[in-house]
């Protein structure tokens, strides 16, 4: 790239040599200093559906898709009351739901994410500072942990099917024993049926019915409400 330079000089010029020669020498460091600034690579983030597409390869039993679409992120955090209180997150991945929550209304603040993924929770702290990012396991969440937020509403990313029946039951255990004693979980799925299995459901006290059927979400989706009996 070449450097256009353009120096204002008096007609005096050959008056003063020293003068010209010091506006010429000023002029060509600052040409120099914006063009180095320019020609500077900008830090990007990674892209989200990038972000997402990498940990699924990463660890596809633990992630459960690459980025969930807005219909899915629609219809699973449509029935949260943001008047009621706080709301847990359980693996928000990239944020999508995230996004879909705050857009609804609840507070940034009064938001509590539980992500496993360290690159991904690094990514949601940066996102949204304002919440309560927790790098563990769903199921090892305690009351201690959320600092005094006592969730109305949980949220739920996971993919239960890809877990052993043990960790469903001890995630399960802790969203509802950290929860508000009316508090509603609300849990996507990819297959027909409630991925919570009943013999589960009556040992802790659930039920669930399906909401919605999201059939643009790519692959289509189901969302169940699970509440205590």
């Amino acid at each position: 790239m070449k450097l256009k330079l353009k120096v204002r000089v008096k007609p005096d010029i050959k008056r003063k040599p020293r003068e010209v020669m010091d506006k010429l020498t000023d002029a060509v460091r600052r040409k120099v200093r914006r063009h180095k600034l320019m020609a500077r690579p900008k830090r990007r983030s990674t892209p989200e559906a990038l972000l997402g597409f990498g940990r699924f390869v990463a660890n596809p039993r633990r992630f459960g898709g690459f980025v969930s679409g807005p219909a899915l992120a629609e219809a699973i955090t449509r029935d949260v009351d943001t008047a009621a209180g706080p709301v847990l997150e359980l693996g928000p991945g990239t944020g999508v739901f995230t996004r879909a929550l705050i857009t609804r209304g609840v507070a940034e603040a009064d938001l509590v994410l539980v992500e496993l993924d360290p690159k991904l929770a690094d990514r949601l702290r940066e996102a949204f500072p304002q919440a309560l990012v927790l790098c563990c396991k769903a199921g090892s969440v305690t009351a201690e942990m959320l600092e005094g937020r006592r969730p109305a509403a949980v949220v739920s990313g996971l993919p239960l099917l890809n877990f052993p029946a043990e960790e469903v039951e001890r995630i399960m255990a802790a969203a509802f024993a950290v929860s508000s004693p009316d508090a509603v979980l609300y849990q996507f799925t990819y297959a027909p049926r409630c991925p919570v299995r009943d013999h589960i459901m009556d040992r802790i006290g659930l039920v669930a019915r399906r909401t919605a059927r999201v059939w643009r979400n790519v692959p289509p989706a189901f969302v169940y409400r699970i509440s205590r009996a």
